[in-house]
């Protein structure tokens, strides 16, 4: 049976191209979508986790600070969205438009900035040496009617050329395969049986007609049946074929689908410059692949974002004068204090880090006192003569 699918999801708007195809057709595309996309989002949603745990560090005149723009990036970056919230769907839209535009709003209730990222927009202009502009941006429900000029969105591009048609191409021949891995294993798992026919049988009237008849009311069903009776005639004997499922000739199992279907993982993943093992969830070499997933995919990011929003909302005059931020990706990786406790304390003796930059490395709440913002260094370690010389110094002062 066949539907004129695409007529019937046009409706009766517009006029469209028709084309007819099988309710199977359609099964096979609604899999092939949802393997898509359960591939491609997670992936995406991994990316977006890792940048939903970045800090937004902020400095005014070359000293950090926690103020309001601090607030906005960290905690609510617009009335209705969370940090979190914010970050992903940003990723999201970057990763499947290839590009995402943030635009400036002020907040009716505090009358301070926020900033909100476009679901729709056009770029009218693509100047060399002038300020390239948007039109036609829309927020939800929201559709701004003003030109935004460059300097008033953050624009963020992922590649120069757009990665989700390489590997929906790619992705389109992987699941062909797989698709005929899944139907020789139904093949190898199914009932196959043979019927013959006596030459009187066969020359009956209407020999054609009752024949299929018989096949698709009393056979199949039987076959289908978890309980069923298969009435035998005259002329008629069924015989299982070898290449059932009782035969030991099998192509394949469900492993092998599975396979492809991680095959398509693994090449989605490198798309997204994510180590395979990160995705297929093998333990072995994973404190290798954190690594090379923040250096690869998350750091080229956060560059770019820091790049963005210091050059849009400092420009080079605020820059100069040591205004700018710094997206902080230490805080991805969870981190155990108490596991990690002898390489603290070498953190903290060696004088390159105070307690505070510790406990803000570790998501710990800083101490509000000044030593804790101190350095120490440990001096355990010496030549021999100077701990000497020290200490008979120390000991001529106590005799004194």
């Amino acid at each position: 049976m066949g539907l004129r699918f695409f007529e019937w999801l046009a409706g009766k708007g517009g006029r469209t191209a028709t084309a007819e195809v099988t309710c199977q057709e359609l099964f096979d595309a609604a899999a092939d979508l949802q393997i898509r996309q359960l591939c491609f989002w997670t992936c995406a949603n991994m990316v977006a986790n890792a940048i939903g745990r970045c800090e937004v560090r902020v400095f005014r005149g070359g000293e950090e600070t926690q103020d309001r723009e601090y607030y906005m990036w960290n905690y609510e970056p617009n009335l209705n969205e969370n940090s979190t919230m914010f970050w992903h769907k940003a990723i999201g839209k970057l990763y499947t438009d290839n590009e995402a535009l943030i635009v400036s709003s002020r907040r009716r209730d505090t009358g301070t900035d926020a900033v909100l990222v476009a679901d729709s927009w056009q770029q009218s202009t693509h100047w060399a040496v002038r300020m390239n502009e948007y039109v036609g941006v829309n927020v939800g429900d929201t559709a701004y009617d003003k030109t935004f000029r460059e300097n008033e969105v953050l624009h963020l591009k992922l590649h120069h050329n757009a990665m989700r048609p390489v590997i929906d191409g790619l992705y389109a021949s992987y699941y062909r395969l797989a698709r005929a891995a899944m139907r020789a294993y139904q093949w190898d798992r199914g009932q196959h049986w043979k019927v013959h026919v006596n030459q009187i049988a066969a020359g009956t009237q209407d020999f054609e007609a009752k024949f299929a008849k018989m096949i698709a009311e009393q056979i199949k069903p039987f076959f289908d049946s978890d309980a069923a009776v298969l009435p035998e005639f005259d002329g008629y004997s069924y015989e299982r074929s070898d290449g059932g499922s009782s035969g030991s000739s099998k192509s394949g199992d469900s492993r092998d689908i599975r396979n492809l279907i991680e095959d398509i993982f693994d090449f989605t993943a490198r798309g997204f410059l994510i180590p395979a093992v990160l995705v297929n969830g093998t333990v072995q070499g994973t404190a290798d692949a954190n690594s090379r997933f923040l250096t690869q995919c998350i750091d080229p990011i956060c560059d770019q974002l820091q790049e963005e929003i210091t050059r849009k909302r400092y420009g080079y005059d605020g820059w100069k004068q040591g205004n700018f931020v710094r997206v902080d990706s230490s805080a991805i990786l969870h981190f155990d204090i108490f596991a990690n406790a002898a390489n603290v304390e070498k953190l903290v003796g060696s004088g390159a880090f105070s307690v505070n930059d510790v406990l803000r490395a570790t998501n710990q709440a800083a101490i509000g006192e000044d030593w804790a913002n101190e350095h120490f260094l440990t001096l355990n370690i010496a030549k021999i003569q100077e701990a000497a010389q020290q200490l008979g110094g120390e000991k001529g002062a106590g005799n004194e």
